[in-house]
This record gives C-alpha cells, sequence and structure tokens, in this order.
C-alpha cells in the first residue's frame, strides 16, 4: 500500500470508529432506560468498539511516523491536519493562513517527498 492510501485509510478507520461510538453511546442511554441494564450485545458491541480502536490507532501510529519523517514543516503540518484530524482544504488553509491552493500544492509535493523515499506500507 503507498502512502497516501494508508493515509486515506486511517481516515476512514477514524471515520468508522466515529460511527461505532455513537452507536455504543445510543445503546449504552438505551440500555439505561431498560430496567436490566446493559445486555450481551452491547456488551459486544463495546468490545468490538475496543477492537477497531486499537486497529485505528495502529494505523494513526505509522501514519505518524511517516509524516514525522518528512523534512519539511509545511509538509507535515498539511498531512497532519488533512489526514489525522480528518480537515477539509478550506479549513487547513485558514489555519494555516494561506490559500487553498497553495496548501493543495504543498499537499502534492508532500505527497511525491514520500513516494520518492519509497515509503510503502
Amino acid at each position: 500500500m503507498e502512502a497516501r492510501e494508508y493515509l486515506l485509510e486511517v481516515r476512514r478507520l477514524k471515520a468508522r470508529v466515529g460511527a461505532l461510538m455513537e452507536r455504543r453511546r445510543w445503546y449504552g442511554q438505551a440500555g439505561q432506560l431498560h430496567s436490566g441494564g446493559e445486555t450481551e450485545a452491547i456488551v459486544q458491541l463495546q468490545q468490538e468498539l475496543d477492537r477497531r480502536i486499537d486497529a485505528a490507532a495502529k494505523y494513526e501510529l505509522e501514519a505518524m511516523r511517516l509524516i514525522d519523517a518528512l523534512e519539511d514543516t509545511g509538509q507535515r503540518d498539511v498531512l497532519r491536519y488533512r489526514y489525522l484530524n480528518g480537515l477539509g482544504w478550506k479549513e487547513i488553509a485558514v489555519r494555516m493562513k494561506y490559500s487553498q491552493d497553495w496548501v493543495k500544492h504543498v499537499h502534492g509535493k508532500a505527497l511525491k517527498a514520500l513516494r520518492e523515499r519509497e515509503v510503502k506500507i
């Protein structure tokens, strides 16, 4: 898997974990209303959530290693905002106080730098 695909997978895994957390929260609240408390299914849902959180965290740690290996601070910042924080181009540009075009340009340079280093997962 190439670095960009890996970074995109980090975003996808985090989104899936977030969605599962929402379902877990809902079922937890519903379980409190139920006189018997949490059911076996809710406990299993929590175990699945724990498993997915662990998997996402492992991916994110590797992504952080890839990003931290870049020499250029701007490239690292763009990749962190984009893939680890899940921000869109506009929000990244606002935070970095640059244009969206500049941010996209730096993003492309960062991915190129990762490719040139032959970073593969």
